[in-house]
């Protein structure tokens, strides 16, 4: 990408726009924070990302297009993962050892701190993907003061329940084939999953079986992740594109453990509206096993949308529907 192409990527032209890549203290270390809007006077969304090191400000123009004419939309870089984690490389082994469900809690507090410092807003929203959406679910129940409200996208229930139902489905659908491949497969896959809240190298070797299967029968409309995107981005160095494909898994233990032992139904009880969202499709977070709790949710206002023919990252299959659920609910009297 020649120089003025990658410029007009970084900064495009928009007289009351806000971009910035930036890497202020957050709980005690350097974390990255991309800031990015075409107006300074749009509500300020901050996108919590899933993974744990799942990471989007590397493709953000790809898979949040169109978020920018809205809202002033915030990335941010957990501990560990992408810039963040070359920031603080030499220091990642210890950084491995938090991830407390209280260290994301003050991790997001201190990145709403700063973008008070940057940006111009008394509340804002707060978007969690998949694992984030454990995390900044857990937010939103403790500091609604700083919010106008929350959604959940492919919102993180339990993480053996989440497995189940799909190894269900898959295996009722390889048996209907006759493929015994596959049902060897899913079989083999939970033999892995871990007994005790500690990730495991062989689960996660074995989890590219359950991806794979997961998407071959039920994430048939999902679009591939965009790696041609991603290998132009100018966001990203060489060596933080290479670390979105392959990242030492053990440079999360905490984080994982926290994402297994965690379970969105022990509370259920907001003070600020909740929108959330789910593919159809979606074999990691089912919105079949949120809907069975839906009605436990305490908020002023609730909503649960569901999109057609998309999976997990429901925003990037089928974008411009996305982001019309979340605009239209943003704009409703009760939010703004």
């Amino acid at each position: 990408m020649s120089k003025s192409k990658r410029n007009k990527v970084l900064f495009p032209d928009s007289e009351n726009g806000i971009y910035l890549y930036e890497y202020p203290m957050i709980n005690g270390i350097k974390q990255y924070v991309q800031i990015r809007g075409r107006s300074k006077n749009n509500p300020v969304l901050l996108f919590v990302h899933g993974g744990p090191g799942g990471s989007l400000a590397g493709i953000c123009n790809v898979v949040q297009r169109g978020w920018e004419d809205k809202f002033t939309v915030v990335n941010w870089d957990q501990c560990n993962s992408c810039k963040t984690y070359f920031a603080n490389k030499n220091n990642a082994e210890a950084i491995a050892g938090t991830g407390t469900l209280e260290d994301y809690v003050q991790d997001i507090d201190d990145v709403i701190s700063y973008l008070h410092t940057v940006c111009e807003f008394d509340k804002l929203i707060l978007m969690g993907f998949s694992w984030g959406s454990a995390i900044a679910a857990e937010y939103a129940k403790r500091h609604p003061e700083n919010l106008l409200c929350y959604i959940g996208v492919g919102q993180y229930t339990e993480f053996y329940k989440g497995f189940e139902v799909t190894c269900e489905t898959v295996e009722k659908l390889a048996s209907d084939s006759q493929n015994k491949g596959d049902l060897k497969k899913i079989q083999y896959f939970k033999s892995t999953i871990p007994t005790e809240p500690k990730m495991t190298r062989k689960f996660m070797k074995s989890y590219r079986i359950y991806n794979m299967l997961g998407t071959k029968y039920i994430s048939k409309h999902a679009r591939p992740f965009p790696v041609k995107e991603l290998m132009k981005s100018p966001f990203l160095d060489f060596r933080e594109k290479m670390s979105m494909f392959k990242h030492d898994y053990t440079m999360f233990d905490r984080s994982y453990t926290t994402m297994m032992e965690y379970d969105f139904r022990r509370n259920t009880n907001f003070e600020i509206p909740l929108l959330f969202v789910f593919g159809n499709e979606d074999y990691v977070c089912h919105a079949s096993l949120f809907e069975e709790i839906f009605d436990d949710i305490s908020a002023p206002e609730k909503k649960l949308e569901v999109i057609e023919n998309a999976g997990h990252s429901c925003f990037y299959d089928r974008p411009d529907e996305f982001l019309k659920i979340v605009s239209d609910f943003v704009s409703t009297d009760y939010i703004v």
